[in-house]
């Protein structure tokens, strides 16, 4: 394989890692007084359209949620894939 393609494979599970445990470790950490910060979280997104074509009813809509602790270890994964040096 070659070393972009090992390296785009890599950044993509370790974001995913960094999602998840980002949520597990803001959820525990909210009722922490220090750490509570890690739980704060934001939500955007656009809200629920509908489409209705008589045969079939289709709902369009996104919604992201991001906390404090998963954005630092998205950061982290990042910065661990560029340091990371792949060899052929």
């Amino acid at each position: 394989m070659k070393k972009g393609v090992l390296k785009t494979i890599l950044l993509i599970i370790l974001l995913v890692l960094a999602v998840v445990l980002g949520q597990i470790i803001g959820t525990a950490c909210a009722g922490i007084h220090y750490l509570s910060w890690l739980g704060a979280a934001a939500d955007f997104g656009l809200s629920t359209t509908e489409l209705n074509l008589s045969i079939i009813k289709i709902t369009f809509g996104i919604r992201l949620g991001i906390n404090a602790a998963q954005s630092i270890l998205a950061l982290a994964a990042v910065i661990a894939v560029i340091l990371i040096k792949v060899k052929e």
